[in-house]
């Protein structure tokens, strides 16, 4: 199938008032630039310095035709391509498992800034989404079991927005009420139990205010450590960029194809653990597969101990897993939904044992 029909050109731009509203206001611009980008994927002066189109690898060059346009070839990689000016490290910024500096504090604090933005999902989409810290996914939060909790929220937006926590915790900090256009809470919660946990706005009409970015993920450690292993947490998610009320880009960490163009580079013979999460909207289930090479299989919260093995897993809405593997040879490991139009779509990455 040509890759061109799976690309559809929208707009760039930011809503009139949202740009004067947060010229006042103030946000991390650093943050929501690398989300956002420049409107010249060629080279753009932005308020932290000049963007140029990062070097891509000659497997994807190949796709690239005249004028940059895309076009049919025998590579095989996802059919939706990131931004040309989303780098490498993109991920390694704000999708690696954040190593925190307070870890031995029982007394954790964080800050979420929650704002509209127009975001680039993939090369020439853009979607008017609505933010955490200007990402989608919003920050990784990161604490150890029992951990009290203090998540200072700040809505820089004109709708009502709230923060809900999966997990257990006091029922008077659940999320379900909404703070007030440009208001303010403060919500503190324990930490448990171990595992991943999802975050969201839990706002009504929830589909809306999820499907348009409003989550995130908060890793809890367990009091004995986890075996040494390259983590890697993957939110995976879809978008309605027709607004016809099903999903036409797929995206781990918010970028189609983003793990297609820069593979995770992993040691061979070297533990990896992928803490997954589905907070894909509008279809029940995805499935994450990872050729040549099986994994252990966490389901269950609160533990480490592995409840199954297999090379597929199947996860349902705000569902979460944890997968560990070891790649005993060097060379390139895909992955993907099997749900095949996810896959082509932007779902499809590599793992590369180096």
């Amino acid at each position: 199938m040509d890759r061109k029909s799976f690309l559809t050109t929208i707009g760039f731009g930011v809503m009139g008032f949202v740009g004067s509203i947060f010229g006042s206001m103030g946000f991390n611009s650093k943050r929501s630039n690398e989300i956002c980008g420049p409107t010249d994927p060629s080279t753009t002066q932005t308020n932290y310095g000049v963007v140029t189109t990062p070097t891509v690898s000659d497997n994807y060059q190949n796709s690239i035709g005249a004028g940059g346009s895309l076009r049919g070839t025998n590579t095989y990689g996802s059919m939706a391509h990131p931004p040309f000016f989303i780098k490498e490290d993109y991920t390694q910024r704000f999708y690696y498992p954040p190593n925190y500096s307070n870890s031995k504090s029982k007394i954790k604090e964080f800050q979420l800034n929650l704002f509209p933005l127009s975001v680039n999902i993939a090369h020439n989409v853009n979607y008017q989404a609505w933010t955490f810290d200007g990402v989608v996914p919003g920050p990784i939060l990161r604490a150890n079991l029992g951990d009290k909790l203090r998540i200072h929220v700040k809505n820089s937006s004109p709708d009502p927005h709230s923060l809900h926590f999966h997990g257990s915790h006091d029922p008077l900090e659940d999320g379900w009420e909404p703070i007030p256009a440009f208001g303010e809470r403060t919500y503190t919660i324990e930490a448990g139990p171990v595992g991943l946990h999802p975050y969201h706005c839990h706002v009504p009409p929830l589909m809306v205010h999820t499907a348009k970015g409003l989550y995130g993920a908060l890793l809890v450690d367990p009091v004995v450590k986890r075996k040494p292993a390259h983590e890697f947490v993957l939110t995976f998610s879809g978008w309605d960029i027709k607004g016809q009320g099903k999903n036409d880009y797929y995206t781990w960490n918010g970028i189609a194809g983003i793990y297609d163009r820069y593979p995770m580079k992993v040691p061979v013979g070297e533990r990896v653990r992928f803490y997954i999460q589905n907070m894909m909207e509008r279809e029940p289930v995805m499935t994450f597969h990872l050729h040549a090479q099986t994994f252990d299989i966490i389901r269950s919260l609160g533990t480490t101990v592995p409840d199954g093995h297999s090379d597929v897993v199947t996860i349902g809405q705000t569902e979460r897993v944890v997968i560990e593997f070891v790649l005993k040879k060097k060379g390139r490991y895909m992955f993907h939904p099997h749900q095949t139009h996810m896959a082509e779509n932007g779902g499809m990455g590599w793992i590369v044992a180096v």
